[in-house]
């Protein structure tokens, strides 16, 4: 009777958030249309790379002015949403820009609709949780979570790397270290969350694994080459240096970052130098990496996270609970592993943080004691495990 109760109040807290979600996309469909979201810079960047500008692919005179072509209505700018993404990505968006942007943004949203649906699939024999619950239940479930809610609203790419990850994780489990490796490596399109799971793998001495990821990473390397050429490719670095400090200049955007820099930066700003709070996050970022926590970690230590990129939290809340589900853990200890992912799902509060008061950043000490919890979890069961082996 218990565990009836508790499904139904877990399906009316999933129902109710998103509830939330629709009533704000029907909300916004109109500034949808007219080109607020950010799919703006993936439509723009396929359509010059259409137009066969490559090489122009980072000038924001181009990148203006394709912008005023679909998104002319969206008076808040005065200069180009840039498109700051590596140059390989933008191919996957030039079959998008054969229909008007509106149509485009719509079919990139159900495309990302078919891969949550697909995860379960594609996770059930590795997850048993997700046995216990029809598909319809867990895509209830992603749609509930608020990051992947922001992702389809923005048009954003994390769903794909979602996937990217979820296939990673099957392949770690089939000891196919390699494939794994490629699946990280094309993943390559955010690579401030990727190259985290990298340095994860190269302490635990996955070799494999990064030749895979290497492997995949050349081949995408290439791609961007031949893309933009060899001196554009040279320069992206540098574009990308320059948007993220012109970024800053504008809306507080780093106070809408979840993760540790947000959070350092935000609180300590505006009383300690600059080469002190890189070396503050320097420092927090290395001792979370002790921790083998590889998705929750690397966004904590990325440099450039946003409320989307919490999407791909989905997974290890899954592999969480399914822990849980698996064996006895104390009451606390249970508290504190879920207490986390419950608060990402409690759209409202996410609401408020992000779009009220602009203090996402006010997140990033949450994913930091989740991530603790998990590490104190592990130690347990790994001590427990040696207790019965003794």
């Amino acid at each position: 009777m218990r565990a009836k109760t508790l499904k139904t109040w877990v399906l009316l807290l999933l129902a109710a958030m998103f509830a939330i979600h629709v009533s704000m996309a029907w909300n916004s469909r109109d500034l949808i249309r007219k080109g607020y979201p950010d799919f703006t810079i993936f439509y723009s960047a396929g359509k010059i790379l259409r137009e066969g500008l490559g090489t122009e692919l980072y000038d924001e005179t181009t990148q203006y002015r394709v912008q005023q072509e679909f998104a002319a209505g969206v008076s808040i700018r005065q200069g180009p949403l840039p498109y700051n993404h590596p140059p390989f990505e933008a191919l996957l968006f030039v079959p998008f820009t054969y229909l008007p942007y509106f149509s485009a943004y719509l079919l990139w949203n159900v495309i990302n609709l078919l891969i949550l649906c697909s995860l379960p699939l594609l996770l059930r024999q590795h997850i048993p949780l997700i046995g216990s619950a029809s598909r319809a239940f867990w895509l209830l479930a992603a749609l509930a979570f608020f990051p992947v809610f922001v992702t389809l609203l923005q048009g954003q790419d994390t769903i794909i790397l979602l996937l990217l990850l979820a296939l990673m994780f099957i392949s770690l489990r089939k000891k196919a270290d390699f494939s794994a490796g490629v699946w990280l490596g094309l993943g390559l399109f955010r690579f401030q969350v990727i190259m985290a799971l990298v340095a994860l793998l190269l302490l635990n001495r996955k070799w494999k694994a990064i030749a895979g990821f290497l492997s995949a990473g050349f081949v995408l390397a290439v791609i961007s080459i031949v893309l933009i050429g060899a001196k554009g490719a040279a320069n992206y670095p540098s574009y990308l240096w320059l948007a993220e400090k012109q970024m800053q200049h504008g809306a507080s955007i780093v106070s809408d970052m979840p993760n540790l820099r947000g959070f350092i930066e935000t609180v300590l700003g505006q009383t300690v130098s600059n080469t002190t709070l890189n070396s503050l996050i320097a420092i927090s970022s290395i001792a979370l990496l002790a921790f083998s926590l590889a998705i929750i970690v690397a966004i904590l230590v990325s440099y450039h996270s946003l409320a989307h990129d919490l999407s791909v939290l989905f997974l290890p809340g899954l592999l969480i609970i399914n822990c849980l589900r698996a064996g006895e853990t104390r009451a606390w200890r249970r508290v504190a592993l879920l207490g986390p992912m419950l608060l990402l799902f409690l759209s409202p509060v996410e609401i408020l943080l992000l779009f009220h008061y602009q203090r996402l950043y006010l997140l990033a000490p949450v994913l930091l004691l989740w991530s603790v919890a998990i590490g104190n979890e592990m130690s347990s069961q790994e001590r427990e495990a040696s207790s019965i082996v003794e």
